[in-house]
């Protein structure tokens, strides 16, 4: 007797899909939160289990657990497309202040995504209680304009990683030692 519900073939030709207009920002903040909390699963060998919130009502985006020191963070999560770069290659990341919170041990981890292959192209971890100073900050919302560019010198220097095994290991200082993430 044969499976119940037995899947239908695979087609022998990609399937024909119409063509999308282009991703929306709601689409690709999913992909970056998702791909982020892979990243951050991978490259701390599972010590980190990040949870996505129900709801990021209060700019929560990731919660990650540590199973080393049982604490956990959170994390709000900002990414763009390289698509989205212009001439200087400066990338913009908006956090509203409806959802800003600048709590010690709370981050944002703004990212540059490669769409085409799924991979975080730079990553800017930033402790939430320093965001306030180092971003534009405007009536509804607090912007920052990091360099994609690997020589800039910008005020988010300090705060870019070359990848998420960088991102990983700030994180992992911050959670063992109870302090900000050290800057590159």
């Amino acid at each position: 007797m044969g499976p119940r519900n037995p899947l239908p073939a695979l087609p022998s030709e990609p399937l024909a899909m119409p063509p999308a207009k282009t991703m929306t920002q709601t689409q690709i903040g999913t992909i970056g939160e998702v791909t982020v909390a892979a990243q951050l699963m991978l490259g701390s060998q599972g010590r980190f289990s990040p949870f996505l919130p129900f709801a990021d009502d209060d700019g929560i985006d990731l919660i990650v657990y540590d199973k080393v020191t049982g604490r956990s963070l959170p994390v709000q999560v900002k990414a763009r497309t390289s698509a989205k770069l212009g001439k200087s290659d400066t990338i913009l990341f908006d956090v509203r202040r409806k959802t800003f919170s600048d709590h010690e041990g709370a981050f944002l981890l703004a990212i540059l995504l490669d769409i085409g292959g799924g991979a975080i192209d730079r990553a800017w971890l930033i402790p939430m209680a320093e965001l306030g100073s180092i971003a534009r900050v405007k009536a509804d919302k607090l912007s920052i304009t990091p360099s994609a560019k690997d020589a800039s010198k910008d005020r988010y220097t300090p705060y870019r990683c070359t990848d998420m095994a960088e991102v990983v290991q700030r994180l992992a200082t911050y959670l063992d030692g109870r302090r900000a993430p050290p800057p590159s």
